[in-house]
């Protein structure tokens, strides 16, 4: 026997049925997250670092919609620096060298709380490959004296 419970909320039971309603969707989400930390900017190098054991990656074949740098702790430098973020298979091989954001400009580090990347692979316009990718950061032009920050990569997995 179907009733109103206390808060005023009715409770159907047994073989009484609640009408149907079409004007909402529950859906599960398929994007995942990714987080990857970049904390200390004195570390990075002129060129890609080949992935380490256990580093976190985006598996083949996904898409990646969305991508943000959040800058926690400015970046700085002696001179004009730029950031490039792109992804690279586990062996080393790139996949795409500025996929994620080319050059990212030294002013946009240092005053930003965000950065909305822009690269190639992002949007979902295209997917990362066949292998799985990994992060991929390098500076152009002059060395990082301070920053840190964590890039956010929400993507699909086909």
């Amino acid at each position: 026997m179907s009733y109103t419970n206390a808060d005023g909320l009715y409770v159907v039971t047994g073989t009484a049925q609640g009408a149907a309603r079409d004007n909402g969707v529950t859906a599960k989400s398929d994007v995942k997250t990714l987080v990857f930390d970049i904390p200390d900017a004195t570390a990075i190098g002129t060129a890609d670092t080949d992935p380490q054991p256990n580093d976190a990656f985006i598996p083949a074949n996904s898409c990646i919609v969305r991508a943000s740098l959040i800058v926690t702790t400015a970046f700085t430098s002696g001179g004009a620096a730029t950031l490039t973020l792109g992804l690279q298979e586990k062996d080393g091989t790139i996949i795409d060298a500025d996929g994620i954001d080319a050059t990212i400009a030294l002013a946009a580090l240092a005053a930003d709380l965000a950065v909305a990347c822009d690269g190639a692979l992002v949007d979902g316009t295209a997917t990362v490959g066949s292998a799985d990718a990994y992060l991929s950061v390098k500076y152009t032009t002059a060395a990082y004296t301070a920053g840190a920050a964590k890039l956010v990569l929400e993507y699909i997995e086909v």
